[in-house]
């Protein structure tokens, strides 16, 4: 089991498969294209691209790059272009950048100073009526 540290409560509540997520950890920094279809939790320097259902940035983690995510939860800092469904800014999170969104909570010390923030649209269900025609 992944052991997140100094992360709140309402966190932990928000890993989608804890047991099986991936992690990037320890002191080094990892540079590149990363992507999974599950989790990743970022707990070292990430440069580049990362592409993942769920992105989450411990305390100690740090990405400059491109992130695209369905749900992006950060304690530490991410700078760079984000686009994703949802944003959860922790107490210590710092987020910088271009930012597009659907969603977004940040919690009380959680920071965000970004150069263009933009809402994505909703995706909508599209409905087309049918109108049988009677034959002559």
């Amino acid at each position: 089991m992944i052991k997140i540290s100094r992360i709140s409560s309402p966190l932990k509540d928000k890993i989608k498969n804890l047991e099986e997520c991936s992690q990037l950890s320890g002191d080094g920094v990892f540079e590149g294209k990363y992507s999974t279809s599950g989790s990743i939790i970022i707990r070292n320097k990430f440069l580049g691209e990362l592409e993942a259902d769920q992105v989450i940035v411990d305390e100690n983690g740090e990405v400059d790059g491109t992130i695209k995510t369905s749900e992006l939860i950060v304690n530490g800092k991410v700078n760079g272009k984000i686009n994703c469904k949802s944003i959860i800014i922790m107490e210590n999170g710092k987020v910088s950048g271009d930012v597009l969104y659907n969603k977004i909570a940040v919690f009380e010390g959680g920071t965000i100073n970004v150069s263009g923030m933009k809402r994505l649209e909703e995706e909508t269900d599209k409905v087309i009526d049918i109108v049988k025609k009677v034959g002559d």
